[in-house]
């Protein structure tokens, strides 16, 4: 059986969640599939009356401190997009300068509820995707998610699941790619939802289950080709407001199919992101755990 500890990943997790089926598109069409996105994320969030909230937000002070503030002064539902720069920036090009993170709070919604509504966020981004920005082949690919229903799994049936697949983890370990990319597979190749994960795996503050509390209410959705793309959780505090964050350049990399991040970029310094695609790579969610 392999164990966490033995594993060692060839390379990032673009590579280690199949083989994806996209190639890198031009710099302007680029910019028109983000444009794309964010306008489509913004029209159903104001459908859906969240106020949409400016912040300044840094890797160690991530944008749902400012919103749950907004939920305290009785704001019911608030949003923001901040591009955050990762710490270490002189560490450049090793990792993304920056990456975009729409992250979102609603007071009084259930674990369950709050999964819902970030399916469904997904869904209808992906449904406004058309041919002439992604190609037919992507679009097929996406209309098969949007009308597929996505598997749930806790973090205790994860386990199990990767168990019987030849995978020995240890409860409150963190999954590595592989294990993802396992999951994955085991779902049809389609989006999954992994719940209920570790408290210790957890930023401080997230509700937990009173009779398990090194459980808590929180959950990953993980992407072909991206991993893990949202994060969100339940907090234990007043009217207990519920959020996620959604790395922009995942939701970007599994819409457009793409093997690497790096070619979600919109830079026109083509010799930077040549440079970047060669480097280690580091971004999002997987970096930020503080989003949780």
């Amino acid at each position: 059986m392999m164990t966490a500890a033995e594993f060692r990943p060839e390379s990032a997790l673009h590579t280690a969640v199949f083989q994806a089926p996209g190639r890198p598109r031009p710099l302007a069409r680029r910019l028109a599939i983000h444009n794309r996105v964010i306008r489509r994320v913004r029209d159903f969030l104001l459908a859906e009356q969240f106020h949409e909230v400016p912040v300044t937000a840094l890797a160690d002070h991530p944008a749902r401190v400012q919103l749950e503030g907004m939920i305290a002064h009785g704001f019911a539902r608030v949003w923001s997009e901040s591009e955050i720069l990762p710490q270490g920036g002189k560490l450049e090009p090793k990792h993304l300068r920056g990456f975009k993170l729409i992250e979102v709070s609603q007071a009084g919604l259930s674990l369950a509820e709050l999964c819902d509504f970030a399916e469904r966020l997904l869904k209808t981004v992906a449904g406004d995707m058309t041919a002439d920005l992604l190609g037919g082949v992507h679009v097929t690919r996406l209309d098969r998610m949007i009308h597929a229903r996505h598997e749930r799994l806790t973090y205790d049936e994860a386990l199990a699941i990767l168990a019987g697949k030849g995978w020995h983890l240890e409860f409150g370990e963190a999954l590595p790619d592989q294990a993802k990319a396992t999951l994955t597979r085991h779902c049809g190749n389609l989006p999954f939802v992994l719940t209920h994960l570790p408290t210790a795996l957890k930023v401080a503050g997230v509700a937990v289950d009173p009779a398990r509390p090194e459980i808590s209410a929180s959950f990953h959705t993980i992407l072909p080709y991206a991993g893990l793309t949202i994060d969100g959780s339940v907090r234990d505090a007043v009217n207990a407001p519920a959020g996620f964050s959604l790395d922009l350049g995942r939701l970007l990399q599994y819409l457009m199919g793409l093997d690497n991040i790096i070619d979600t970029l919109i830079d026109p310094m083509d010799k930077v992101v040549g440079v970047m695609r060669r480097a280690p790579q580091g971004t999002g969610l997987d970096r930020n755990q503080g989003a949780g």
